[in-house]
Formats: structure tokens, sequence, C-alpha cells
């Protein structure tokens, strides 16, 4: 949707149209539209740098996020901009001068960068007192602008509506769209967004159930917020290792010897794992090279294979006596001979030994120390919450490791070589839709709530763009996301704490695996006996004599293996970026569907059986 003249400011161009999309048609022209906006895109970025309080440049580089695929950075971009436009307005609030100066700067420069990218055009000249370099009185200046700033927040609340319904986040994006209505009333823009919103979700419905005739909900409630995003390596990232390279498995196998000195890291092939159950089959071709943990020597049944220490961890809870650095169960008062390592400068932040508190202290306490409105954040969630709030917590923590470390958060020993099970990026589509979206997306977990934790860490999110831009925050969930464990309350079932081990989630995933793994302080990978090895399939019961043996390949698991293939498979999906298809997936599902084919053979008899007898019992007309 475009924006008229007469409703704001500026508008952006829009390079990416229909016509224009038929004009491209062939690869390298593709390539070329490709490169020229990516080019746009690292000049805003650039200038963001430079002046990180221009809520115009978040615009402009919304439109390139957009129109290369990526919705997600866009409605990041579109989010940080209002919220520019929100401080520009509120005199108190805390960026409120650097926000105004830096309106002041665009409007001196005319809003419009030198290159022949992505462009704004201003639709209304700026105050004569600004355009002749006037100091102006600040009331006086932001009164003369207020109508301005009011329309471009209308065209944030219209670009937010539409990238978020590409997302799929259609109820955030109903309430922008509401937000925009609510202001302006007779603006056609909000009335066609909300009613492409219902039609939307209308038709998804209608699909699932193709009988209904209820269509009375409350979008405001009802319309569904679980949206994807790409899960992708983005051209600009820099800071991602070839992580199949020499260098980085010789890194690996130096980390690898202090941990599982009996264990070496090797490029091992995978299958390419599809989102839908029913492309999965024996007949599976298509690979894609990985790491795997493999055993340089025999590992009798219940020895260890791994232990490893991380200080990456999180937990949901408020005042349960966990370690704050490695999330392991404090022991009782009772039995303590002397008092547990504190911070004396935090509330109820107790370590579990000397080691974690030196640890904690060395590398990512002192970003959090003293803060004690970051304490209670994503802490205590609802069950449906708790998983992305433990998401956030790690994100959390990294931001500290990174902070206190000065190193990028992407460049962390903790996460630099973990597998995002990224996409490779076509050159460029002419349909978002076309590109497979993998990351589990929600506007408020994906682009609010991170903002919100940088701001209780006491971090500008502004001025600490490259670190904390939406793009690092989707990488790193992309890789916590496929590599995080899990301990569950043995209460409720819910998640309540979490790691990030970078050795440990080298393992592949089997739902048949050969090892068990505890969490607790430090994660174990322990051999699987004949006892507690998995037994599946009629030809492999009694036949598993455990233990792994050299040049086999160590495989964990990523969900509860007691549980039905169709379960597991539903569980694994986010871990594994699609369908489980290990042998014993592959088998169990095999077994299910042939079932499946003889129950619908009994049922379809026992049909013809009655449909025989109705004809006997059928009176004779003569």
């Amino acid at each position: 949707m475009g924006t008229s003249p007469k409703t704001s400011r500026f508008r952006i161009l829009r390079v990416h149209t229909k016509d224009q999309n038929h004009a491209i048609c062939n690869m390298s022209q593709l390539q070329r539209h490709k490169t020229g906006l990516l080019e746009s895109r690292n000049t805003f970025t650039s200038q963001l740098v430079q002046a990180p309080y221009s809520y115009i440049t978040y615009l402009k580089r919304a439109e390139c996020h957009e129109n290369l695929g990526f919705a997600d950075l866009g409605a990041g971009d579109v989010y940080r901009a209002l919220l520019l436009i929100d401080e520009v307005l509120d005199e108190s609030g805390e960026y409120h001068e650097q926000a105004v100066e830096a309106v002041r700067r665009d409007l001196e420069s005319g809003g419009t960068p030198k290159d022949d990218g992505w462009r704004v055009t201003l639709d209304l000249d700026p105050p004569a007192h600004v355009s002749d370099g006037a100091e102006a009185d600040i009331p006086e200046y932001l009164s003369s602008i207020a109508p301005t700033l009011e329309k471009d927040r209308l065209l944030c609340f219209e670009i937010l509506s539409r990238l978020l319904i590409q997302c799929g986040c259609l109820r955030s994006a109903y309430g922008f769209a509401e937000r925009g209505f609510d202001i302006a009333p007779g603006d056609p823009r909000f009335l066609n967004i909300r009613r492409q919103i219902l039609e939307t979700n209308n038709a998804v419905l209608l699909e699932k159930e193709p009988n209904r005739t209820d269509w009375n909900y409350n979008p405001k409630t009802e319309l569904p917020e679980q949206g994807y995003a790409r899960r992708e390596l983005y051209p600009w990232n820099k800071h991602e290792p070839d992580r199949l390279s020499k260098e980085s498995v010789r890194f690996l196998n130096g980390q690898m010897k202090n941990m599982a000195p009996r264990c070496e890291v090797r490029v091992v092939d995978l299958p390419v794992l599809e989102a839908d159950p029913s492309s999965s089959s024996s007949e599976q071709s298509a690979t894609t090279k990985q790491l795997g943990i493999f055993a340089t020597e025999d590992i009798s049944p219940y020895e260890i294979v791994l232990q490893e220490t991380s200080i990456l961890t999180a937990n949901n809870r408020l005042h349960d006596p966990l370690c704050d650095a490695c999330s392991a169960p404090l022991p009782p008062i009772s039995s303590l001979q002397t008092p547990l390592p504190t911070c004396p400068e935090c509330d109820d932040i107790i370590f579990c030994s000397q080691r974690c508190h030196d640890l904690a202290i060395s590398l990512y306490h002192p970003a959090v120390c003293g803060k004690p409105d970051l304490e209670a954040v994503a802490k205590d969630p609802s069950p449906l919450a708790a998983t992305n709030a433990l998401y956030l917590l790690l994100l959390g923590r990294t931001f500290a490791l990174s902070e206190t470390q000065s190193v990028h958060p992407l460049d962390l020993d903790e996460t630099k070589h973990l597998c995002g099970d990224f996409i490779s990026s076509p050159p460029l589509t002419s349909s978002s839709s076309a590109v497979s979206r993998k990351l589990p997306f929600t506007f408020d977990d994906n682009i609010v709530a991170p903002l919100h934790l940088l701001e209780k860490m006491d971090i500008d999110p502004f001025i600490s763009l490259p670190a904390t831009d939406t793009w690092v925050t989707q990488t790193l969930l992309a890789k916590f996301r496929g590599t995080a464990s899990a301990r569950m309350n043995p209460r409720t079932g819910i998640p309540e704490a979490c790691a990030v081990h970078p050795m440990w989630c080298l393992a592949n995933h089997s739902c048949a695996p050969n090892v068990r793994w505890e969490w607790v302080g430090d994660m174990k990978l322990m051999a699987r006996g004949g006892d507690d090895a998995v037994k599946w399939g009629v030809t492999r019961i009694g036949e598993v004599e455990g233990g792994i043996r050299r040049g086999e390949e160590v495989l964990s698991y990523y969900c509860d293996i007691e549980l039905g293939v169709r379960e597991r498979r539903e569980w694994a999906a986010g871990a594994l970026g699609g369908i489980c298809v290990c042998e014993r997936c592959l088998w169990e599902d095999a077994e299910r569907r042939k079932e499946a084919t003889e129950e619908q053979k009994r049922e379809d008899k026992a049909e013809e059986s009655v449909d025989v007898r109705q004809l006997w019992d059928r009176p004779l007309r003569i």
C-alpha cells in the first residue's frame, strides 16, 4: 500500500513493484537488483551508526529489508522509528533531546541520501527557521513539526501492519491498524488493512474447516499471532565462521579435548529436513553437511562421554534457589558449613561455588550488577510463555557477556560456532512467501521484548545498534532454538531453566540415541547401556548392547524419546528445523501408515457389507 503525499511529509518510493517484477527476467538482473538493495541497506545502516536517533533513516532501511524479503527486520526498523517519534513528542522521554536533534538534522539535509538507491521524497518544506540555520526554541520548534510527526506515526502504523501480515502475526498487525484507525478514522489505508487481515485469516480458517459458517470472532484477541521468519545467514553478517572449514574443526577439537577426550568433531552428511511430514520417507536423498561428534575409541556402557561447563544459562524463576551462573539448584542452607558466594551489590544473587562466582565476575556479571529492575524480567511467566521467556533470558545473558568482555554477541566463544540451521538466501524472489520460513516469530517476543530487556540493562538500543540490531537477535535466537537444552520443573513439567553448551550441542539428534544427558551444573553425556538403550522395531528388541564403538557417531536427542513418532516429530521440529527422519522415525511412521491403511480397508469392507444388507432389506415395489 502506498502513502499519499497528502498524508505524510515523505513517502517511501518502492522499487519492487509488480511492473518491475515482470521486467526482472533473469538471474543476472535479479542479482544486480539485490546487490543494489544490499548496498542501500548498508548505506542506511552506516548512517544509523553515525546518527542513531534518526527515525527517517530507520524507515528507509525498513523498505530495503522488506524488498529483500526480510519483513521481520523491516518490522524491527519501523518499531524503532515509532519509538523515536514518541521520544520527539515526549519532552520527558529518555532520548528526547537526541531524537529532536536528529529530526532537526534530517530536515536541514532534506532527508535525502546522496546515493541513488532508496530515497525519501519530502512533500512538505521544512520550517523556515530550520532551513535558515537559526536556533529555535525547542517547544516552539516541536509545535511547528508536531503535525508532521503525527502523520509519520500513521505511516509507521501502516507499514508495521503490512510487515506483520507478511510475518503471520495477524493479531499485532490488526492492533496497529486499529491504532491508526483510532487516530484517523477516515483514512482508507487502515480500513483496507483490517479487511485484508480478516480475509487472510478467514481463508486459513476455511481451508481448515471447509463447512465453517460462523465467522463471528474477536479479532483483537482471537487472530493468530504465531508467525515465522527466515533462518537466514544474512549477507552482511561478517561474524559467522565457516563451521565446516579445517580451521573451525581444528579449533573445536581443541576445545573438545578438555571435555570429551575420547571424542572428536568431524564433518558429516545429514538429510535435508522438510516441514511437511508427508515429504519424509525412506527415500530421502538430499543431504547437507554439518558437524558431529565421533568416538575415537570404544566407550563402555554408562561411561561419561562428555562433561561441559557453561555460563550461557538462564532460568525463569524469580525466587527459586538456583545458581546465577550455571542455574544448578543451590544446596539447602542447613547442609552448608560455609556461606555460598554472593554479589554484595545485588539482592538474591547467589552462586553454587566459588568457581561459578569467579566466572560470573570475570565474564558477565558486571554488566547486570546493581540493576534490580532487571531481576524480574521474564520471570515467573505463564506456562505458555515459559519457553520464549527462557530464550529472551538467554539473549540477556549474551548481551551481558558481550558488554562485560567488549566482544560482539556473535563473536563470543559461547555463540560463534553454534549452528543456526540457516537457509541459503536466493538471489531475490518476487514474493517473500516463496522463501522457506522456519524461525518462530512474534512481534512481542522477537522485537518488543529484546528492546525492553536492553532498557532494563541500561543499554541504549540506538547507540548499541551494531551489537543489538534485530538481525543480531534473530541470528542468536535461530542458534539458541536449535542448541539450547532445558530442565523441566518436576511438579509442573514446565521448562524453568535452559543452557547452551557449545560442545554438547554438536551431537546430532536421533530418536534412538546412544547416549543420555544430564544437566545439573555441568552438562554430562553418558553412554547408554543395555538397560536404558532405546528399543524399537520388532527385530531390535533385546539386541541392543549399549556403549559406543570407535568410529561411531555420538547421537543425542532433542525431544522426549518415549513419545510416539508424531509427538516426537512435533516436539523436535523447532530445534531440528524440520521433521525428524532418523531411522526409528522412518520405521515407526511407515508402520503407522501401514496400520492406518489396513484400518481403512477394514472400515471400507464393513461399509460394503452394510450396503449389501440394506439391499436385501429394501421392500419390493410392484
